[in-house]
C-alpha cells in the first residue's frame, strides 16, 4: 500500500490531520500506540453507574473556529451547543453568587456591558475591567512585543487590576484557560485567549457546551469518516524509530520492528515522546525540548444521592477546586431525585496531583459543601479520581519562543500538536488547528519524491 502520509499519534491533532487530508482525497494511514483514540481527550463508560465519563472537562468556545469547523466536517457538531449569550457564575464561600452575564448587544458591546455588570465588584473595580477590555480590543504587535516576556499577573497589573479583579474574575480565567499559575504563565497567550473570545463577533464569546462524551463528540465520528473514505487506522500501533536519510524521512519503525513508509509523515505525539523516536534515528532536532514543562490536571468525579446544583457548571473562587461541571444536566440525563452526578476539576494540580483518591475525594465535597449547601446533607454514591499527569505543558514566557514550527529539519516530517507553535494555550483549538496546518503541508508537498 503507498500512502500519502503516516500520521504518528491518534490524539485530537493526529485526528484533526487524518480528517482533513482524507477530505482532501489523500490516502493515510494513522498510527496509535493506546488501543483507543482521542489522546488527552476521550471518554469511558463507568462500569458502577453505567454514566460516560471524559478523562478531564474541556471548556470549549464559540471563538474555537477550527474546532466546530472539524466538528461539523465528521457530522459531530449538533453534539455541542453554544450559548445564546455568555454566561458563567462565579461562587465564592462567603461572598456568595455573581455572573459574568453578557446582554444581548453588538460585540464588544456585549462583554463591556457583562463586566460593568458584576455586582461581586465595587464600581471602581470594575470601571478598571474595562482597561483590559481595551488593551484586547486594541491589541497591536507593539503590543505582542511587550507581552512576550511578561506574566498574566504581571500584565493584568500593569493594567491596574486590583487583587479583587484577578482573583474573583482574571485569574479563574487564566488558570482554565492555560492550565496553570497566572503568576507564570504568559501574558502574551492569555491576551490571545481575551482577543479571539471578546474582540470577535458576539458568538465567539460563548461557551460551546458537549452534550456528550468526548469520544462521542470528537473521536468515533471521526473515525467513521476516515473509514469511510478509505483511510487506515492502527491502534496498538507505536512508533520506535522515524528513519531518515539526509533531509527526508524514509519510513517509520513500529515497536514490533516492522518498517512502514510514506511520501510524508506527521508527528502528533506529545513532545516529550518526540525526542526518544528522532534520537533512535540519529537526527539532530529539538534541542530545547527538555526545557518544557508539563502541568497536572485531576478531576474528581462524583456521584451524589440527590442533586446539589441546578447550573450546568460554575467557577469556584477561592477555593482548591475551580470549576465544577453538572454532567447530569449537561448530558441531558433524565431527571432524577435521588442522583447527581458532578465533575470537579483542578488545573495546574502539582500540588494535589500525589494527593490519595480519598483526600481528594474528602476535599471536593468539602469545597462543593462550602458553595451549595446542600451538598453537606448528600452521601456519596460512588466516586472517582482521573489524574492526568501531563494534561498540557505550562505555558511560561521563557517557554513560548521555544515552540516548535510545523515544519522540520527533514523536509517530508511535519510537527502538529497543541504544544507546537500555534499562538494558543494548549487547548483542543490548538491542537485542531494545528492538524489542520500540518494537513495543508502535506497536501502541497510532491507526491513522489520519497524514493
Amino acid at each position: 500500500m503507498t500512502y500519502d502520509a503516516i500520521i504518528i499519534g491518534g490524539g485530537l491533532s493526529g485526528l484533526s490531520a487524518a480528517v482533513e487530508l482524507t477530505a482532501r482525497g489523500k490516502k493515510i494511514l494513522l498510527l496509535e500506540q493506546r488501543p483507543f483514540l482521542g489522546g488527552r481527550a476521550y471518554s469511558f463508560v463507568d462500569e458502577t453507574t453505567g454514566d460516560v465519563v471524559d478523562n478531564g472537562q474541556h471548556l470549549l468556545m464559540g471563538c474555537y473556529h477550527a474546532t466546530r469547523r472539524y466538528l461539523k466536517l465528521i457530522g459531530s457538531d449538533h453534539f455541542a451547543t453554544l450559548q445564546p449569550d455568555l454566561h458563567i457564575d462565579f461562587l465564592h464561600p462567603q461572598r456568595g453568587v455573581a455572573s459574568l452575564s453578557c446582554p444581548s448587544l453588538p460585540s464588544p458591546l456585549h462583554v463591556l456591558m457583562g463586566l460593568l455588570r458584576m455586582q461581586s465588584l465595587s464600581l471602581r473595580d470594575r470601571l478598571k475591567l474595562l482597561r483590559v477590555g481595551a488593551a484586547v480590543l486594541f491589541h497591536s504587535s507593539t503590543a505582542e512585543r511587550r507581552l512576550q516576556n511578561m506574566t498574566v499577573d504581571k500584565w493584568l497589573t500593569s493594567l491596574g487590576q486590583t487583587e479583587f479583579n484577578k482573583k474573583y474574575l482574571w485569574d479563574i480565567i487564566a488558570i482554565g484557560t492555560l492550565n496553570d499559575d497566572p503568576k507564570t504563565v504568559s501574558a502574551l497567550l492569555f491576551a490571545r485567549v481575551l482577543r479571539a473570545a471578546f474582540a470577535g463577533s458576539r458568538e465567539d464569546s460563548s461557551l460551546l457546551v458537549p452534550r456528550v462524551g468526548l469520544s462521542e463528540l470528537f473521536v468515533d465520528p471521526a473515525v467513521r469518516f476516515l473509514k469511510s473514505y478509505g483511510a487506515d487506522i492502527r491502534t496498538n500501533c507505536g512508533v520506535k524509530t522515524i528513519k531518515a536519510d539526509g533531509n527526508t524521512a524514509r519510513g517509520v519503525q513500529c515497536e514490533d520492528d516492522t518498517t512502514l513508509t510514506a511520501n510524508a509523515y506527521i508527528s502528533a505525539v506529545p513532545y516529550y515522546a518526540l525526542q526518544p523516536m528522532l534520537q533512535n534515528s540519529g537526527v539532530q532536532m529539538f534541542p530545547q525540548l527538555p526545557r518544557f514543562e508539563s502541568s497536572p490536571i485531576v478531576t474528581i468525579h462524583l456521584w451524589l444521592d440527590k442533586p446539589v446544583m441546578d447550573q450546568e457548571f460554575a467557577a469556584l473562587l477561592d477555593l482548591r477546586v475551580q470549576w465544577v461541571f453538572n454532567k447530569s444536566k449537561m448530558l441531558a440525563r433524565k431527571a432524577s431525585q435521588n442522583r447527581q452526578y458532578l465533575s470537579l476539576v483542578i488545573s495546574g494540580a502539582a500540588e494535589y496531583v500525589a494527593m490519595e483518591k480519598e483526600q481528594l475525594v474528602a476535599m471536593a465535597l468539602e469545597d462543593l459543601c462550602s458553595v451549595f449547601p446542600l451538598a453537606a446533607s448528600a452521601n456519596v454514591l460512588h466516586s472517582l479520581v482521573v489524574k492526568e499527569k501531563r494534561a498540557t505543558f505550562s505555558p511560561t514566557p521563557s517557554v513560548e519562543p521555544l515552540r516548535p514550527l510545523t515544519r522540520t529539519a527533514l523536509r517530508n516530517l511535519f510537527l502538529t500538536g497543541d504544544w507546537t507553535d500555534t499562538g494558543l494555550p494548549a487547548t483542543i483549538e490548538g491542537a485542531i488547528l494545528s492538524g489542520r496546518k500540518a494537513a495543508e503541508l502535506v497536501s502541497s508537498y510532491p507526491s513522489g519524491t520519497n524514493s
